[in-house]
């Protein structure tokens, strides 16, 4: 008998820390990524806390531990929380930083996923014509064109006229 195994579930699973040394380890796990974060705005507000108390010496009296531990733990929940895009925050910030420095500040223009050079250049486009009919009376497009015979364009086609309908010579006038 043949046995399938999925691994995915497994592999997906993300990585935590628990083992510390040989000798110690935490009675919990924690992500790996959690425990970055962390340590990450720990150093932030070190940092921050330490001009401020230059400039104040005795700004955060007490309260200087909860200020350490409280704001990096709060900013770890909410980075992790936060997915716009359904991206990771820093994958989000990273992708729209590329956008700026690569098509943004270079200002390029893309059509179908194509650069397009020539985009400065004005655009000109052939006036409306009138494609639809109804069975009791026209339907009128933007120019307001009255006439009330098929249109045939530039390539011979016929616009606005149903294949049930009698044919017509492509280049008749």
């Amino acid at each position: 008998m043949r046995y399938v195994f999925n691994y995915r579930k497994a592999m997906r699973e993300p990585k935590q820390v628990q083992q510390l040394t040989k000798e110690y380890s935490l009675p919990v796990a924690f992500q790996l990524i959690h425990v970055i974060n962390f340590f990450l705005f720990f150093f932030i507000v070190l940092g921050l806390g330490l001009l401020i108390r230059m400039g104040f010496p005795h700004a955060f009296g007490k309260s200087f531990l909860v200020f350490l531990i409280g704001i990096p733990i709060g900013l770890t929940v909410l980075v992790t929380k936060i997915k716009p895009e359904g991206k990771n925050l820093y994958l989000y910030f990273l992708d729209v930083a590329r956008y700026y420095l690569q098509i943004k500040l270079p200002k390029k223009r893309f059509c179908q996923d194509h650069e397009v050079q020539w985009m400065d250049e004005p655009q000109t486009f052939k006036p409306c014509v009138k494609v639809v009919q109804s069975h009791y009376e026209y339907v009128k497009n933007t120019d307001e064109d009255a006439t009330e015979e098929l249109t045939i364009d530039e390539n011979g086609r016929r616009v606005g006229v149903l294949s049930s309908q009698e044919s017509i010579h492509s280049h008749a006038k």
